[in-house]
């Protein structure tokens, strides 16, 4: 191998670990965002379900009055 095939090959990784690492930035970009985006989604699921607690309750008959209870 000659002087010349070595420096051809350590521009050639140098290329390849340059390019490799913006991959692997792009990548944490990627898991940061879908990070954020699954809080986002588990806030709102838990939302829903509060909402839906609320409807259910206003939603089902009043329990039938106490016959013990007296009335003034």
């Amino acid at each position: 191998m000659t002087n010349d095939d070595v420096e051809a090959v350590d521009l050639s990784l140098a290329e390849v670990v340059e390019r490799l690492s913006r991959e692997v930035a792009a990548l944490r970009s990627d898991v940061t965002r879908l990070d954020a985006d699954l809080d986002e989604s588990r806030r709102l699921n838990l939302r829903a379900a509060e909402l839906l607690d609320i409807i259910y309750q206003k939603a089902s008959p009043a329990p039938p009055p106490d016959s013990t209870a007296r009335v003034a």
